[in-house]
């Protein structure tokens, strides 16, 4: 009787992992900035990898972004 409620158990916990596993997007990565050069679109700053917004410079030694 434990035999059976123990793989039971086991059998409900691995299929929930996998439903869980399944259902998360992982998120996008962000492309790195150019350094000193005014970013087009969102991108990482820097290597704390800021995120930039479109039109602003990325100035990498600070991780910094201004407009």
């Amino acid at each position: 009787m434990l035999r059976i409620f123990t793989v039971s158990v086991l059998a409900l916990s691995m299929s929930v992992g996998l439903a869980e596993a399944k259902g998360r997007a992982k998120p996008k990565a962000l492309s790195p900035c150019q350094t000193e050069q005014q970013a087009k679109a969102t991108c990482a700053c820097g290597p704390a990898k800021t995120a930039c917004a479109a039109g602003a410079y990325c100035h990498a030694f600070v991780s910094a972004c201004t407009r």
